[in-house]
């Protein structure tokens, strides 16, 4: 990008004028919790201070303080209402903003690349990665993408991975009540990488440790120990002191193993996992590289703190170029 180009320039006059108007919502939105506390502040101080007057013998017959908390009641479920229907909506917000920038910066970063709002990714697709072994049945989708990674296609998906039935009883006629209640397993990037050879075996990496706090990691700890405990899967050590003290690798068969992680492949492994904070698992499967990384807060979205302008757009576009890198990355050195 030149000295003069900018992001933002990237968007015709009609689109500035919308990314100036959702800044606005999300100043707005960022008001919202301090409205809300100082008008439940000033509703419980009227409310209780009216209280204790009418609990003074000398007002015991007034009328003006249940005035004053009628007043004070109407007023405070007015501003609920205000609140609700005057305020934007933050999902509604989050969504113009992506779609646009995605559609704007995407062919700039990422020449060949194409941005969806839809894809065909299946549950089967998942479990032929074997890099997610949870319970989860249902794929929200957020955005895809897809384009040149070298010689070959890859596809990028941010998803969330749900389980969403469950059922219970009720106590009194025992019948079974199923509710749909959807519990997120993971939310994150799914790398589909197209590969002009087929791996002689299975191969799946996962890293040693938890990189993020919180329950971001889960997914992938939890399928490293369901790995660790198949009969028919075997642990390779590769033979590289570093590479083995960061990754756990199972394999169908170590022998072939070999073939796949090889010394370029161990480093493009590193890298990898050097650009996420958060954990992230490689799979070599058939003629496909599955790639699955999680994330607390999806990078290609807003954050009520910080300004949608120039700076913001700058971020989005560094997370796509690192997108591609790890596209780059599980490619490796198929093509030496």
């Amino acid at each position: 990008m030149s000295a003069q180009r900018t992001y933002f320039s990237l968007f015709t006059e009609e689109e500035q004028e919308k990314l100036h108007k959702l800044e606005k919502q999300r100043i707005i939105l960022r008001r919202k919790p301090a409205l809300w506390i100082i008008a439940s502040t000033l509703f419980l101080a009227v409310m209780g201070i009216m209280g204790g007057v009418i609990e003074m013998a000398e007002y015991g017959n007034s009328v003006w303080p249940y005035v004053i908390m009628l007043v004070a009641v109407l007023g405070f479920f007015g501003f609920v209402a205000w609140i609700t229907f005057k305020f934007p909506d933050r999902d509604s917000l989050s969504y113009k903003y992506k779609r646009m920038m995605l559609r704007r910066v995407v062919p700039h970063i990422l020449p060949g690349w194409v941005f969806a709002s839809s894809h065909r990714l299946m549950n089967e697709d998942i479990r032929k990665s074997g890099l997610f072994r949870d319970k989860a049945n249902r794929i929200a989708r957020e955005d895809y993408l897809f384009g040149p990674a070298g010689k070959v296609v890859a596809e990028v998906y941010q998803i969330t991975l749900q389980s969403e039935s469950s059922s219970n009883r009720d106590p009194r006629t025992g019948a079974v009540i199923q509710r749909e209640i959807p519990t997120n397993h993971f939310y994150g990037y799914f790398y589909r990488v197209h590969c002009p050879v087929i791996f002689p075996c299975e191969v799946w990496v996962f890293p040693k440790k938890k990189k993020a706090s919180g329950e971001t990691d889960e997914w992938a700890l939890l399928t490293d120990q369901k790995y660790s405990k198949a009969h028919h899967i075997a642990k390779f050590e590769s033979g590289d002191p570093d590479f083995d003290s960061r990754f756990n690798v199972y394999t169908t068969d170590p022998k072939l193993a070999t073939r796949i992680i090889s010394e370029n492949r161990r480093k493009s492994l590193a890298e990898m996992d050097r650009l996420y904070a958060s954990a992230i698992a490689v799979s070599y499967t058939e003629n496909k590289v599955y790639v699955m990384v999680g994330y607390a807060d999806d990078p290609l979205d807003i954050h009520l703190k910080n300004e949608i302008g120039e700076k913001l757009l700058k971020e989005h576009a560094d997370e796509l170029s690192r997108m591609k890198d790890v596209a780059l990355l599980a490619v490796g050195d198929l093509f030496r």
